[in-house]
């Protein structure tokens, strides 16, 4: 079937497409530093075809007219997304490598969770 092989070949193309390099550029050379983004990438895709009878067309007498090809019903459709998210970038070095992450969010909120939880726990007042 010609929308499979559409398909396959739309997906195929997606994923070669969909990768750090195309998204954040190639790694970085500043002097002895090497800088390497890193990013989450994900993307989906997906379609579907369909064919089908259409509901028998009745004439005046109430007798039912047996369908043709032209009421015979079609369809197809397809449909994608991509999304990238900077994670950080690896710093290498002749001495280290490191990893910096971008977005340390996750970090500050469970060191405020755990913070919260500290207070409670040596700080809570014993009503007695």
């Amino acid at each position: 079937m010609a929308n499979e092989n559409f398909i396959e070949k739309l997906a195929s193309s997606f994923g070669q497409n969909a990768s750090v390099k195309n998204v954040f550029g190639e790694p970085i050379l500043s002097g002895d530093k090497t800088i390497i983004p890193v990013a989450r990438i994900a993307y989906g895709f997906g379609g579907g075809y369909g064919k089908g009878n259409k509901k028998p067309k009745k004439n005046d007498d109430g007798d039912e007219i047996q369908p043709g090809e032209e009421s015979r019903g079609k369809g197809a459709g397809g449909g994608g997304g991509f999304t990238a998210r900077a994670k950080g970038v690896y710093e290498i070095t002749p001495t280290c490598t490191r990893f910096i992450p971008a977005n340390p969010t996750q970090k500050i909120l469970i060191g405020i969770a755990i913070g919260y939880f500290l207070k409670k726990f040596f700080f809570s007042k014993n009503k007695k």
